[in-house]
């Protein structure tokens, strides 16, 4: 039996209609007639069809990991390689150092040191030989250091439930038991937060245009995009790179 056969049955058997599923899972109910017919066509991809996926299943009362096994070998997809994807942000890291503040300080040394000698060496008529006035260095700049998330306040869950109509507003959850490592960059290129999530911690991110994601452990957490279950985008260990714009995910958002 195919997934969209399997989902179908499953909701009569449950006995609730299509309406009904949607109303709790807040999926377009054309979706769910599409998905139940194996169309995925309206998803607007393989990352949101799963999600979608294991919300019906847990609106419906059933087990979501053998239907997206089945869909995944129905629609198989190359994970993107974690090599790659580490290599492009250490790229953009090194491309993004700051001034080198330690080659700074020691010229200002130097710089001092010498001055030091020449008063020693040539002294002056108002002053002993032998003694010199070192004029204080011009302070040097201490770098500010920048962090790895976004100094605004985070939108709350109420706000999140609300559907944007004019950004993006993205919730990343980390399943209880699981962990995965995250990064979330917006629109300017600002890294708004890395580092990693575990065992129900959330974060919560919002952009006028777009918010870019890796994941370095895909199911090891669950997206809310604009107000939309998405639900855990791959599989155990798959790295996930996402971009999410205002309206996504499509079918679901709206």
């Amino acid at each position: 039996m195919s997934v969209g056969h399997s989902l179908r049955a499953a909701r009569e058997d449950a006995g609730l209609t299509v309406a009904e599923v949607a109303q709790r899972t807040r999926i377009r109910a054309t979706v769910i007639s599409a998905m139940e017919r194996d169309d995925f066509a309206l998803c607007g991809g393989d990352i949101y069809a799963r999600g979608h996926v294991r919300s019906i299943c847990a609106a419906i009362g059933v087990d979501a990991a053998p239907l997206v096994a089945e869909f995944d070998r129905d629609h198989a997809v190359e994970p993107p390689m974690a090599s790659r994807v580490f290599e492009a942000e250490t790229t953009t890291r090194r491309e993004r150092r700051g001034p080198n503040w330690s080659a700074v300080m020691a010229t200002v040394l130097v710089a001092a040191v010498a001055f030091l000698g020449v008063q020693l060496v040539t002294g002056g008529d108002d002053a002993p030989r032998g003694t010199a006035t070192v004029a204080d260095p011009t302070p040097t700049p201490t770098p500010t250091p920048t962090g790895t998330d976004s100094p605004s306040p985070e939108p709350t869950d109420s706000t999140v439930a609300v559907v944007p109509t004019d950004e993006v507003v993205v919730k990343v959850t980390a399943v209880p038991g699981g962990v995965s490592w995250v990064q979330v960059t917006d629109s300017k290129g600002t890294v708004r937060f890395t580092g990693n999530l575990a065992d129900g911690q959330a974060r919560t991110f919002r952009d006028k245009k777009r918010l870019d994601l890796i994941l370095g452990n895909a199911s090891g957490v669950v997206l809310v995009v604009n107000g939309s279950d998405v639900g855990s985008p791959g599989n155990q260990g798959e790295v996930a790179k996402l971009t999410f714009r205002p309206g996504d995910p499509d079918g679901s958002a709206g």
